[in-house]
């Protein structure tokens, strides 16, 4: 399904892709307003690695969710060896990255990290390790666009875009993605075929809001009050 309004965050996204340096996009924002989705839709197949942080798991776990993920971007059936730390994780995906063929002329190869908060295990050493990845390889090249999302919103400030130390000033763009306003939440109602009036719309805003995941809940043929109470 096409985006339903996010005209500016899309037009940071297509800044992002077409631009001549290497990109750092942060993208966060409450949980179900549709990060994932904007990232997924927008870029599409210039997705060339993408990996979501398990909530709640050891660093090993996430090394082999790494390693999966790794094994999907590359195609293979057989699962590959996790890496024994992120910074031979960020190793390998660079060396994934320097063997695609060129990307096409105004897109790049789209690196996109979901859930960046949870991979930050403790002691994982992620955060140093991701500097190192930018900093030493990723900035050098024109060709690649790193993308990070994640809910935990102070996590995302404190640790990523006001960064200090190693990503300090690093990211290149940064996406507070909100809740959709009045104007889009009818946009995007009426998009999966909900036909409410102007007042119905306002109602079911001010009960449940523009999140995006609990407007695709609604169901046609029903009225505000009815939407609500289910």
């Amino acid at each position: 399904s096409p985006i339903t309004g996010r005209v500016a965050e899309v037009q940071k996204l297509a800044q992002a892709l077409a631009s001549a340096d290497a990109e750092f996009v942060a993208i966060y924002g409450r949980r179900r307003v549709g990060k994932t989705f904007l990232v997924r839709e927008f870029f599409g197949e210039a997705i060339c690695f993408e990996l979501t942080g398990i909530h709640g798991v050891s660093r090993a776990h996430q090394l082999e969710n790494f390693a999966s993920a790794l094994g999907r971007a590359k195609g293979l059936d057989e699962k590959l060896h996790p890496p024994g730390s992120w910074q031979e994780a960020f190793e390998q995906l660079a060396r994934h990255v320097e063997a695609l063929p060129a990307p096409a002329a105004g897109s790049k190869h789209v690196l996109f990290l979901d859930e960046l908060p949870w991979l930050d295990t403790r002691r994982s050493n992620f955060c140093p390790a991701l500097d190192h990845f930018w900093n030493s390889w990723a900035s050098r090249r024109k060709d690649v666009l790193l993308v990070v999302c994640g809910s935990a919103a102070a996590w995302m400030m404190r640790r990523i875009v006001e960064a200090r130390g190693g990503l300090h000033n690093r990211i290149t763009r940064r996406i507070r993605l909100l809740p959709f306003t009045l104007g889009e939440t009818a946009e995007f109602l009426k998009s999966r075929g909900i036909e409410l009036t102007p007042y119905q719309v306002i109602e079911l805003y001010m009960a449940i809001g523009g999140v995006p995941h609990y407007l695709k809940l609604v169901e046609p043929g029903l009225s505000a009050f009815q939407i609500i109470d289910r």
